[in-house]
């Protein structure tokens, strides 16, 4: 075991397990290398299954985890630049006998019934043909960061852990259009987690009404300033928002507020909290303001401006996972400083969206946003104090998108791609495109 881990089975894990109530099914455990698939519900969970699990395996436990502060007790941080590399760690892990623990949930669920599954644990399993475990932790929702030790002592509510069945996946060569497969495979697991959790999993995938973290700066964004917002905005054409599944919004862009005013417009039509591919000065810029965890609250993905065959990796595995993603192809703010007919035509369009879409499927959803001019910090403040001048937001039908060609997407490809998308939002935002 590595030297943090075998301290913490002396000292912290046989604490955490005589905390627990029960523990149903250790005979499932394979021996060897195995993934774990479990429900979210607490900041504690991880540590639960360390002291579950750490008399029973021959190796330490491994878990994907949020932050790089879990990395000296097991934890495999995920790259904000190309999340899926976590993956090839985790499988190096099993390949060297750990056993490595997924939540396919994502972040922590406080609702009743299992958010849909991401796809991570399938691809583990069908790369490697190794046992999924699934496990049911039940006792300790709600519990924060800054509640765990005071949850320790709360002995009258206790906490248990089930383990299921191993579940068994044929190896397979995923080759990257696996989509319908990945997504069986997600389906049977999250049924199993539901059968050992006594937490129902819908047949259709779920959007449920959370929170992206639970902190206070979500509860601030999502609870007050996003409603706040909305009543800043006037909304056309939300029917257009695929009710349920995985989709692009595709929005011209003129001011700091238009990112602000889509994700309150999609969050109070759909529950859903858009996901923006950002230069990574942006980024940067923010992320020094609200911090890391800030960046996921409000949507942001940086681009890694070291890899140009990753840079959209993130927003194509969080599409694939069910989630929605927000793109302004146009890639900066249409200004008098960039384009001196800024008022009647829109910027170039680059090809990220028609990436997105032929590497996931997902619709595309036209948006047009007209907004009072406002470039800089300042403008944009002032549009949102001046009520008398509203925002207009209009949703348009799917773009009716070619056929995608059989090998590579050529240059060409891409181009007339983004040209088709490109049009449909001009017509809404009732400027031209001229590309």
């Amino acid at each position: 075991m590595a030297s943090p881990y075998r301290v913490l089975a002396f000292t912290v894990l046989p604490l955490l397990r005589w905390r627990i109530q029960r523990i149903d099914g250790r005979e499932h455990l394979p021996s060897g290398a195995f993934i774990v698939a479990v429900n979210h519900q607490s900041w504690i969970d991880s540590a639960i299954l360390g002291g579950a699990l750490y008399r029973h395996i021959g190796k330490s436990l491994r878990f994907i985890a949020q932050s790089s502060k879990w990395r000296s007790v097991g934890g495999i941080p995920i790259n904000e630049y190309n999340k899926s590399s976590v993956l090839d760690i985790a499988y190096g892990y099993l390949e060297a006998g750990h056993p490595v623990v997924v939540f396919p949930e994502g972040n922590s669920n406080k609702n009743p019934e299992l958010r849909s599954g991401k796809t991570g644990a399938a691809r583990l399993a069908l790369r490697s043909g190794l046992p999924v475990v699934p496990i049911g932790i039940q006792g300790t929702n709600g519990v924060k960061a800054w509640q765990a030790q005071l949850w320790f002592f709360r002995f009258w509510k206790p906490c248990r852990v089930t383990i299921g069945e191993p579940m068994l996946f044929p190896r397979t060569a995923l080759t990257g259009n696996d989509e319908a497969l990945l997504m069986t495979t997600t389906d049977r697991i999250m049924r199993g987690i539901s059968a050992v959790s006594s937490k129902p999993y819908a047949d259709a995938p779920l959007q449920p009404n959370m929170l992206p973290n639970p902190s206070f700066l979500s509860w601030l964004i999502w609870r007050v300033a996003a409603p706040l917002i909305y009543l800043r905005i006037r909304v056309h054409g939300t029917e257009h928002l695929p009710t349920s599944g995985a989709f692009i919004v595709v929005g011209n862009h003129n001011s700091y507020f238009d990112a602000p005013t889509l994700s309150a417009a999609v969050y109070r039509a759909r529950k859903l909290f858009l996901q923006y591919p950002t230069k990574p000065t942006v980024a940067a810029a923010l992320q020094r303001i609200v911090g890391q965890r800030g960046l996921t609250t409000i949507g942001i993905v940086p681009i890694d401006p070291t890899s140009r065959a990753t840079v959209l990796d993130a927003a194509i595995a969080h599409l694939r996972s069910g989630g929605a993603v927000g793109i302004f192809p146009e890639g900066m703010r249409n200004k008098p400083s960039v384009n001196p007919q800024w008022q009647t035509t829109m910027l170039r369009g680059k090809t990220g969206v028609a990436r997105l879409w032929l590497a996931s499927g997902a619709p595309v959803i036209p948006v047009g946003i007209e907004a009072p001019y406002g470039i800089s910090y300042l403008e944009t403040l002032l549009i949102i104090l001046r009520f008398w001048k509203p925002v207009h937001l209009t949703f348009g039908p799917p773009v009716a998108m070619p056929v995608p060609p059989s090998t590579a997407p050529s240059k060409e490809d891409l181009e007339q791609i983004t040209r088709i998308v490109m049009r449909r939002v001009a017509a809404l935002c009732h400027l031209t495109y001229t590309y």
